[in-house]
């Protein structure tokens, strides 16, 4: 084994360079993974250079991983070392070699899936998060705004819901051929479209003032027959918004993250527990979940598009005016 790790940092104004330094000792309550792959999120990753830009600091980027288990703390209990495991958290399963991981961010990896399929349950995690606030029901009509990687995620776990799901993106090559999808233009006007949709998920970034009363028409001013419709953001947007009764009877859900317990370091490492709302669940078991969800549906796997790169391609991508495209960008930390 190495004794460095290398991390992508964004390093202020000198951009993405990948940062040696020694591996620490591994913590009790921790999971010391060898990575094989790693996965940009775009807009976040994006968001957070920009921040870095201007503060000058260091930022370690990337919060998806999957890998291998090398060593376990003495208090970590379901895993062993050879375990494949997928692996998140924010500063924490980076875009590195080597990873420590809080026990209760890393997930053992089911046998019918590939290490590059099952590193979509860290982000799908989200898209499971979702689907719970929003209380989907089976058989409902369902809008997926915006198709990066948490709207394809979403399109999967609400199409293991048996929803019927259609989909909006203003670039058309972010929607993979042969998905099981309806496709709507957001600009034209409503039309027969109207009231059709009882869940409406936000999966962009940016401001929707100029969107919002369109989305507002699609939306079904009866509801499913046992809740409103609802309007759910799993993005940043921003809208210049007035409630009133004209508006109808909606509910408006924001979605934070992936589920209860995430970013709260004391739960990562099982020193407490969290109390999760009815219907919801806690962020090791949305990603265990959406593992499951993945096994079922292979149908979307299968169609989904993967860019697969090495570590000075990932380097140049992040340090370029492209950056990365939405979908699934692979880092590829191990040869084979």
């Amino acid at each position: 084994m190495r004794a460095d790790c290398y991390t992508l940092t964004a390093c202020g104004a000198n951009g993405v360079i990948a940062l040696e330094a020694p591996l620490a000792a591994l913590a009790a309550t921790e999971v010391r993974v060898a990575v094989d792959y790693s996965m940009v999120s775009p807009g976040t990753e994006r968001h957070y250079l920009q921040q870095v830009r201007e503060t000058g600091e260091q930022l370690p980027l990337g919060y998806c991983a999957v890998g291998v288990v090398h060593a376990v703390g003495a208090k970590v209990a379901g895993l062993q070392p050879g375990d494949r495991v997928v692996a998140m958290g924010w500063k924490i399963a980076t875009h590195s070699n080597w990873i420590q991981v809080p026990q209760r961010l890393v997930c053992k990896v089911p046998p019918s899936l590939t290490q590059d399929q099952a590193i979509l349950a860290t982000l799908g995690a989200t898209a499971v998060h979702a689907v719970d606030r929003a209380q989907l029901q089976a058989g409902e009509q369902i809008l997926v705004v915006g198709m990066g990687l948490v709207g394809k995620m979403l399109g999967l776990v609400a199409a293991c819901h048996d929803a019927q799901i259609w989909v909006a993106d203003l670039n058309p090559a972010a929607i993979d051929p042969g998905l099981p999808v309806r496709v709507l233009d957001l600009l034209a006007e409503p039309g027969a479209m109207a009231g059709r949709f009882t869940r409406i998920f936000l999966c962009i970034d940016g401001d929707i003032s100029a969107l919002f009363p369109r989305l507002l028409a699609l939306l079904n001013p009866e509801g499913n027959g046992q809740t409103r419709s609802r309007l759910v953001n799993v993005g940043r947007v921003s809208l210049t918004l007035e409630l009133s009764p004209q508006m109808g009877n909606i509910d408006i859900v924001n979605v934070s993250r992936c589920g209860n317990g995430y970013r709260d370091d004391a739960y990562h490492h099982g020193l407490k527990n969290v109390q999760c709302p009815v219907g919801e669940a806690s962020v090791e078991r949305n990603i265990t979940r959406c593992l499951d969800y993945l096994v079922a549906g292979k149908a979307w796997l299968e169609h989904l598009q993967r860019v697969e790169m090495n570590l000075d391609k990932a380097l140049q991508t992040y340090n370029s005016e492209a950056f990365f495209a939405p979908g699934i960008n692979l880092i590829k930390h191990r040869d084979d």
